[in-house]
C-alpha cells in the first residue's frame, strides 16, 4: 500500500549500512520507488527526509547514498537538512578539502564501505557546488522543501504531515496554492490523476479534514472558491463541492470562481460537476462563452451538447469557439497528432451543422 510512512522500518537503524541493506526493498513493498509513476518516489523521499526520526547527518547520507537524483532534487534535501548537520562540523576528507572548504561542512557517514562513504562526499560536495553557483541560498531550497512535504502531505491526506510543515514555516499559498488543489480534489476515479488508483484507502472525509487544516492554517475562505472549487470540479468531486459550498465557497462576492469551475468541469467532461455548478448558480454565459470553448476544447460532441442544451449561445461565442476547435489538444483523450487533426475537424464540422440549422438545445437535454 501506498503511505507517506514507508520508511518506519528504518528509524531502527544507526549505520548508513543498516538503511542500504532495507531501503530498495521497502519503497518496493510500498509502490514508492523510482520505477513508479511520479510523483510517488519524491513523496517518498520528502516524506524521509521530513518526517523520519533518524538523525539529520544519516537521513542526508541515506538521500545522498542511494536516492536518485533523476527523480529527487537532492537540493531540497540538503535545505531541510543542512541547519542540523552544520552543528555536527564534520571535516573534509583530506583529498578534498582544498577543493570544497568554502563550500559548507561535509558529513560524518557511518559505513563499513569506504567507497560508499567516499560516494557520499562527493556527492554533498557536487550539490554544495551547485547550489554556489546557481546563486540560490540554503534558505530557499529549505522553504521549497518545506512547501513540496506540504504538497505531499495534502497528497496522501496525512494529518501530523501537515501539521509539520505547518509548523515549519510552510505557506499553503505557495505555487498557486497547488496544496489547497490537491486537496479539494479529494478521492476520486476522474481522469488521468485519479486518487483512487493510487490511494484506495483514502476518502473524501480524509481530505476534508485537510482542508480544515489549511483554513487554520492561514488560507482564506474566499480561496475556496478560486482555487478549491475549479479543482474539485475538474475531478468530478460533487461530494467534495457539496463540503466546500457548507464551509462558504460560495458566497455571492466569489461568482468569478464559480463561473470559472464551471468551464474547468465543461474542459474537463465532469459531467456531474457540470449539473452541480449549473444548479447552484453558476453562469452559462460567463466571460464571453468561455464555458461554450472548454466543451469544444475536449473535442467531445455530448460535452458540447450538454453545454448547449444549458442554454450556451453559439451565435455569440462562435469565434472563440472555432479557435477553441483548431488549437485543442485534449492530451489525456489524444496522443497522435493524426487523432487531433482528424478530431478538430470534426468538430468544428459539428459547430458548422448546429449553427447551419439553427439547432436548439432544450435545457432538459440534447436533441436526438
Amino acid at each position: 500500500m501506498i503511505t507517506p510512512y514507508w520508511y518506519l522500518p528504518l528509524e531502527v537503524c544507526v549505520t548508513l549500512d543498516d538503511i542500504r541493506a532495507q531501503w530498495r526493498a521497502l519503497l518496493e513493498l510500498h509502490g514508492m520507488g523510482p520505477s513508479y509513476e511520479p510523483p510517488r518516489y519524491s513523496d517518498a523521499m520528502l516524506a524521509f527526509v521530513g518526517a523520519c526520526r533518524l538523525p539529520a547527518r544519516l537521513r542526508l547520507a541515506a538521500v545522498l547514498a542511494l536516492g536518485s537524483s533523476f527523480d529527487f532534487d537532492l537540493r531540497l534535501a540538503l535545505g531541510a537538512l543542512d541547519e542540523e548537520i552544520m552543528l555536527d562540523e564534520a571535516p573534509w576528507p583530506d583529498s578534498v578539502v582544498a577543493a570544497v572548504l568554502d563550500n559548507g561542512c561535509a558529513l560524518r557517514v557511518e559505513s563499513a564501505d569506504p567507497w560508499l562513504a567516499a560516494f557520499v562526499a562527493g556527492r554533498l560536495a557536487g550539490v554544495r557546488g551547485t547550489m554556489s553557483h546557481d546563486g540560490t541560498r540554503l534558505e530557499n531550497w529549505r522553504a521549497a522543501f518545506w512547501s513540496a512535504f506540504l504538497r505531499m502531505a495534502c497528497r496522501h491526506a496525512w494529518i501530523e504531515g501537515v501539521a509539520l510543515a505547518l509548523r515549519q514555516g510552510a505557506d499553503p499559498g505557495a505555487d498557486g496554492h497547488e496544496a489547497l488543489a490537491i486537496t479539494a480534489r479529494g478521492a476520486h476515479a476522474h481522469g488521468i490523476d485519479t486518487s483512487a488508483e493510487w490511494a484506495p484507502q483514502l476518502a473524501n472525509r480524509d481530505f476534508q479534514r485537510i482542508l480544515l487544516q489549511l483554513l487554520d492554517g492561514g488560507i482564506a475562505v474566499d480561496r475556496l472558491a478560486a482555487v478549491a472549487l475549479p479543482a474539485a470540479a475538474s475531478v468530478d468531486n460533487t461530494a467534495m463541492l457539496d463540503f466546500l459550498l457548507a464551509h462558504g465557497a460560495l458566497g455571492v462576492q466569489v461568482q468569478a470562481g464559480r463561473d470559472r469551475a464551471l468551464a474547468v468541469a465543461a474542459r474537463s467532461m465532469a459531467f456531474g460537476a457540470f449539473a452541480w455548478l449549473l444548479a447552484h448558480g453558476a453562469d452559462i454565459h460567463a466571460d464571453g462563452e468561455a464555458v461554450l470553448a472548454a466543451a469544444v476544447e475536449t473535442l467531445d460532441e455530448t460535452m458540447v451538447e450538454t453545454v448547449l442544451a444549458a442554454g450556451a449561445d453559439l451565435r455569440a461565442g462562435a469565434a472563440r469557439a472555432y479557435r477553441a476547435a483548431q488549437e485543442a489538444k485534449p492530451y489525456d483523450l489524444y496522443s497522435a497528432e493524426a487523432d487531433l487533426e482528424e478530431k478538430r475537424a470534426g468538430m468544428a464540422v459539428f459547430l458548422r451543422r448546429i449553427a447551419r440549422d439553427g439547432q436548439l438545445l432544450s435545457p432538459a437535454g440534447p436533441s436526438a
